[in-house]
């Protein structure tokens, strides 16, 4: 039954370790994920007891764009106002 999806509401496979502990992850699973076919780096982390989410740095890196460039706009007025601030720190000759 591995690789099988254990649910029809949630996108979620059976994955079994060996005996040294090595997962082998469903196709199918990969496919849904997007994760493409060869050698391919994962980044692994714990996100609590009994879980392990594997990911993929470029998806990392484009979620933590996006999170840093909605922040940036949601505090526009502020970062315009550091940016200010930083620029006349840079002019200001009595500093030097």
């Amino acid at each position: 039954m591995s690789g099988l999806p254990i649910s029809n509401h949630v996108a979620s496979y059976r994955v079994r370790l060996d005996s040294r502990r090595r997962p082998t992850l469903p196709a199918a699973l990969l496919e849904e994920a997007e994760i493409g076919d060869g050698e391919v780096e994962l980044i692994a982390r714990v996100d609590g007891p009994g879980r392990v989410v594997l990911e993929d740095p470029l998806a990392l890196l484009r979620d933590l764009q996006t999170s840093v460039a909605a922040e940036m706009e949601r505090n526009h007025d502020t970062a315009d106002l550091a940016m200010e601030l930083i620029e006349e720190r840079r002019l200001d000759t009595s500093l030097r």
